[in-house]
């Protein structure tokens, strides 16, 4: 894992100094380690493809698989959008883009076949997506089932960022690094029946399925209690090498007689242990 903390995020493909520089500001990226530990923050199932008449206000993000009929830039100044209208053969959507205008404008073909994903929003009678993503349809495109969804802010949104690129860039990171250093040893793995960490983050970013990704929560929950839990340990132990505490040398006179002036009941003997358990520690410092 020290590997993949040195490793700087500007020199993974399809970065580069600018992006890097978004990324530390914005998101706290600054190597591989960084970007694989920046997890979605919920999934959408995108094995499904929708049709634009069954489409309703209530929807969340929905895929659609059609082809644009054209384009049109609208307004002027700061309020100038693209707007692709779009047609599945069962009714029509405008899709509209207000940054990245040019670039855009030039990488989508009118009548070529593409998948959409985004929210549905109803205005003025007509339906409109604003800045989906755009896919050409495959294989994988087609059923590519649950997606994460990443913690995103208005920069990163208006730099060109979106979920897809938070996942490629994931991706990318775990091709170039086929093996990642566990932290825990191999025994308690198996004892545990936990995923590998390779394998779990993996699945976080890519989960096949709900059970899958149920599985790599919990290894990462795990390992993140269990550092946790470590690191206090270490703190306490350090603040004991550095400061002990008061001792409380001899029993007082108030100690030997609280149980027969103010109890009026007899302790059990769980109690009497826990009170001399207490007792040991305030004498030990």
């Amino acid at each position: 894992m020290n590997r993949l903390r040195q490793l700087d995020i500007t020199y993974l493909k399809g970065v580069g100094p600018k992006r890097a520089e978004m990324l530390a500001k914005e998101a706290g990226i600054k190597s591989y380690y960084d970007l694989l530990y920046y997890f979605p923050n919920h999934y959408i199932d995108r094995s499904k493809i929708y049709q634009i008449r069954d489409l309703t206000g209530e929807m969340p993000a929905v895929q659609l698989r059609g082809r644009f009929i054209s384009f049109v830039e609208k307004g002027e100044g700061v309020k100038t959008r693209l707007v692709g209208l779009f047609t599945d053969g069962t009714g029509l959507i405008e899709v509209v883009w207000f940054q990245r205008i040019k670039s855009i404008k030039g990488s989508y073909l009118p009548e070529t076949e593409y998948i959409i994903f985004g929210k549905p929003q109803e205005f003025n009678g007509r339906w409109s997506m604003v800045h989906p993503e755009v896919d050409i349809p495959t294989a994988t495109t087609a059923t590519q089932g649950f997606r994460g969804v990443y913690p995103l802010t208005e920069k990163l949104r208006s730099r060109g960022f979106s979920s897809r690129t938070f996942f490629t860039l994931a991706m990318s990171v775990l091709q170039a690094s086929p093996t990642i250093e566990d932290p825990l040893p191999q025994s308690v793995i198996e004892k545990l029946r936990l995923m590998p960490l390779r394998e779990a983050l993996m699945a976080i970013h890519n989960p096949s399925n709900p059970q899958t990704l149920q599985r790599a929560r919990l290894r990462l929950k795990f390992e993140e209690l269990l550092l946790l839990q470590l690191n206090i340990q270490r703190y306490s132990r350090k603040r004991r090498m550095q400061s002990g505490g008061y001792r409380f040398g001899q029993i007082g006179r108030y100690f030997n007689t609280f149980y027969s002036q103010y109890l009026p009941f007899a302790l059990t003997g769980a109690q009497k242990r826990v009170i001399k358990e207490i007792r040991a520690d305030m004498g030990s410092g």
